[in-house]
């Protein structure tokens, strides 16, 4: 049987090649001619200190290992083992059981022999597999040359001073602290929807957690170098953000080794702060893998809540709105966005859903009707002919929107940002459903949630929050004048939410706009053909 390494071969990484990993050399080099340089893992935790600083230790092939002088060895107690770092686990069909064979005399007595343990989610599920090809980029680490830095653009925003103070964190590079002081200044109030919340979660419980827990930690600061390379192109950090993100995902997936480690609720929050960097990063990414994770965790984690359910609901109205722009099925449901916090006594029936922050821009009536047309449409047999039965529950969703009551508690922005998003449920209602409509219907839906848009202010959190409502009336423009204004209020979007989705949108309405339809495309093909892969999220 074969054995394979956890692993790309040294020929493979440097060449940017994919590596079949089998041992003891790969069979990529082989057919192509090549040397294989053999493997090699990086040390962790202790054995990363003192003589064994930046070096590798070689797998020694079959030959060599028998040729190789022995030490004794010793074995980690089974509570050593679940909370050590397990850098690169190697895969279950390994014919060697899982055990790394390294050359010994680059090894401490304490590191020989040691047996990976088996991860706490199995490795043919997606949360397990799926940073195991995480990036491993080793990059100069160069610290951040703060006189380059711009000090003030034209949307207002002044470049944060390194004047927010933070504990004490070891092995911490001035670059790391930038940026999360940068996240702290910029990102975190952003991610509201009032960029002037004093209730933040992303500030008061995202931080104190990323503060303790480095995947956390390196989850944050690769979002806040995307967020700031959106909005600054001109000074590169993209090759920054991968090497945050990697190492955020190889954390990660070294606390899937360690029941406590997944269950403590850093590791539910790097999965929706890695959601949010792939969103900040252009919108497309398999938000699947993310999405069975993060629901696993919180079976594990059981009645356990985060803070009024807020990550669990997050990641739930992530789920539901990427189901809204690719034909998947959602893994969150409604009833995820209720905890079991926030229920009765047993013999009472549960209160409403509620949003536990103001960090949703939908409210929960309007989010639950998304829900009931997205199961609707995974129902029918034949979508693309919706039988008359479907169609008039479509219209019943329509009629049951537009008799809503106006969201008017929070204020008149509020308003504003409720009624664009309900008058685009209904355009992509109609749509998705390629229902027979009035043209003057479509025209006064379009400018229901253009007037409301135009109603917020720019560059404000109510504005930044409008992508979906304006993406869905964008694809009914047709307009010149409108097209024009779309354009500048999405560009000034980009610039002050600094998330680069919007440039996805952007490029599939204007596809839609130059093309020449006798009738409306299909809406599934418009937003899974954009030939970027995966599934797009426009929130």
């Amino acid at each position: 049987m074969s054995r394979y390494f956890g692993r790309a071969c040294q020929t493979c990484r440097r060449r940017g090649r994919r590596c079949d990993r089998r041992l003891p050399f790969c069979q990529t080099c082989e057919t192509k001619g090549l040397t294989c340089e053999g493997y090699a893992i990086r040390w962790s935790g202790l054995a990363s200190r003192g003589r064994f600083a930046n070096k590798d230790a070689p797998v020694l092939s079959p030959a060599e290992k028998a040729n190789a002088p022995r030490t004794p060895t010793s074995r980690r107690s089974s509570r050593q083992q679940s909370q050590s770092s397990i850098s690169d686990p190697v895969p279950s069909g390994s014919e060697s059981g899982g055990t790394l064979e390294i050359a010994s005399d680059h090894v401490e007595e304490a590191f020989l022999d040691q047996e990976a343990p088996e991860p706490l989610i199995p490795a043919g599920d997606e949360l397990a597999t799926l940073w195991l090809d995480a990036p491993d980029i080793r990059m100069p680490f160069d610290e951040v040359d703060v006189s380059n830095l711009p000090v003030a653009a034209e949307d207002g925003f002044t470049r944060p001073s390194l004047q927010y103070s933070l504990p004490t964190l070891a092995g911490v590079s001035d670059e790391v602290k930038y940026f999360l002081q940068y996240y702290i200044a910029v990102v975190a109030p952003k991610l509201c929807v009032d960029h002037e919340c004093a209730d933040n979660p992303y500030y008061h419980y995202i931080l104190p957690l990323a503060l303790e827990v480095r995947s956390l930690l390196y989850a944050c600061v690769s979002l806040a170098v995307c967020q700031y390379t959106v909005r600054y192109p001109e000074i590169a950090h993209g090759n920054d953000f991968w090497k945050f993100k990697g190492k955020a995902m190889k954390r990660l997936q070294e606390d899937l080794y360690s029941e406590s480690r997944a269950k403590h609720p850093a590791t539910l929050a790097t999965v929706l702060i890695l959601c949010l960097c792939e969103i900040c990063h252009g919108g497309f990414s398999d938000f699947e893998a993310h999405f069975r994770g993060s629901k696993r965790l919180t079976e594990l984690r059981g009645a356990d809540r985060t803070p009024n359910g807020f990550v669990e609901q997050y990641l739930a109205w992530l789920d539901i709105m990427a189901a809204t722009s690719h034909p998947r099925t959602p893994i969150f449901s409604i009833s995820d966005i209720t905890t079991p916090s926030t229920t009765t006594a047993v013999t009472q029936a549960p209160p409403p859903p509620q949003w536990s922050f103001d960090v949703i821009p939908c409210p929960i009536n309007q989010f639950e009707c998304i829900y009931q047309i997205i199961s609707l449409y995974r129902t029918q047999p034949d979508p693309a002919h919706p039988t008359p039965e479907i169609l008039a529950q479509v219209a019943e969703i329509k009629t049951t929107l537009l008799t809503r009551p106006i969201q008017s508690q929070q204020g008149v922005h509020w308003l504003h940002l409720t009624e664009a998003y309900r008058f685009a449920i209904i355009l992509y209602l109609l749509r998705l459903f390629r229902c027979a409509t009035d043209e003057d219907d479509i025209a006064w839906l379009v400018s229901s949630v253009i007037w409301h848009a135009k109603s917020t202010p720019p560059a404000s959190g109510w504005s930044d929050q409008l992508l979906w409502p304006l993406f869905h009336a964008g694809l009914e423009l047709q307009d010149a004048r409108r097209q024009d204004w779309l354009l500048d209020r999405m560009g000034c979007m980009r610039v002050s939410g600094g998330f680069a989705n919007v440039d996805s949108a952007l490029r599939i309405l204007k596809r839609v706009w130059s093309a020449d339809h006798d009738e409306p495309v299909d809406y599934l093909s418009l937003t899974t053909g954009d030939g970027m892969g995966g599934t797009i999220l426009l929130v």
